[in-house]
């Protein structure tokens, strides 16, 4: 998976709302909506993370447990 790429696409998400959070909010729901957004994105950004580390340590104990085989 290409995880970089879809980090750096999640940060790029969550910047685009706190931006719009910033801005001049019409309504109440519209800043309920881009709240709730915004945990979504940063939930998405944290489980990448987590699938990332994962991916690596499978990828690090399957090089360990090939060279020991040597």
């Amino acid at each position: 998976m290409h995880y970089g790429r879809v980090r750096s696409d999640l940060q790029q998400a969550e910047r685009t709302i706190s931006m719009a959070l910033r801005s001049n909010i019409v309504s109440e729901t519209e800043k309920r909506a881009l709240e709730e957004a915004l945990n979504l994105v940063q939930e998405a950004a944290e489980k990448c993370r987590l699938a990332q580390a994962e991916s690596v340590r499978k990828i690090f104990s399957q090089g360990m447990s090939h060279s020991e085989g040597r």
